[in-house]
């Protein structure tokens, strides 16, 4: 019960990494902000957990996320965690890219975080502290073919968050930021279903043989270490990025 009384705002928790880590906080104990585009997967999710609250952002409008944030504060009456994690998969050869398409890759994963930490750092300041981890990428430490926009965008959340966590951590806020490689998910199956030709179970085999583990990781695998990251056993560290990979990035 790690996080009996503490409340995680968690945004793109209609699916995914951000549902399975709101899933973990709430059975030990929290109470959990359900924050997504999709509105009606967003209510689905909070249906599951008890106590939990449901609100359709977008995650890259600077005053809907003001006001989701005051929503939960208002509701709860406090702010111990968050997870923002809100995002989607786009990828192509740099020459395909417009300049409006890469600046909305950006104003999603980046700008989201940055307006979620943004808006919780004085909450959190005012109740002596809390803890935020943030999602990054193996795309954002180590190239991949096709992946320029989204690598940097994921890189800028690594930075922007270890930045941020120096300038907070006299407040005993702590910032994390967690780096997923191939996990399996709403976000990467389509990706999977396409390199196996149609076939889902094929291409995440396909993708797994890459890693040095032979398999590709599950939703509970990222939300296991994010949750520790979270919670008070992880007191002293802040600014620190967790590679879950597999191995990936170790050759």
């Amino acid at each position: 019960m790690r996080f009996k009384g503490k409340v995680l705002f968690a945004t793109g928790a209609g699916s995914g990494l951000a549902r399975a880590v709101a899933q973990r906080f709430t059975r030990e104990g929290g109470r959990v902000a359900v924050v997504d585009f999709n509105g009606d997967g967003a209510k689905k999710v909070a249906a599951e957990l008890d106590g939990a609250l449901a609100l359709q952002v977008d995650v890259s409008d600077e005053d809907a996320v003001a006001r989701a944030v005051k929503d939960t504060h208002r509701h709860f009456g406090r702010i111990d965690c968050a997870f923002p994690a809100a995002g989607f998969a786009d990828f192509d050869p740099i020459e395909k890219w417009t300049l409006a398409r890469f600046n909305k890759l950006i104003s999603v994963h980046l700008g989201g975080t940055f307006l979620v930490v943004k808006n919780l750092i004085p909450i959190m300041r005012a109740q002596g502290g809390g803890s935020i981890v943030t999602v990054a990428s193996t795309a954002g430490l180590v190239a991949q073919s096709g992946n320029a926009p989204y690598g940097a965008a994921k890189a800028g959340i690594l930075q922007f968050s270890r930045q941020v966590a120096a300038d907070v951590a006299k407040d005993n806020i702590r910032i994390n930021i967690v780096a997923p490689g191939s996990i399996q998910t709403g976000l990467t199956e389509p990706l999977y279903v396409k390199r196996g030709g149609g076939d889902l179970g094929k291409g995440a085999a396909m993708s797994g043989e890459r890693v040095p583990m032979k398999r590709v990781g599950q939703p509970d695998e990222i939300a296991a270490p994010a949750c520790h990251l979270l919670s008070d056993e992880a007191s002293y560290i802040t600014g620190h990025c967790l590679v879950i990979d597999g191995g990936m990035t170790a050759i």
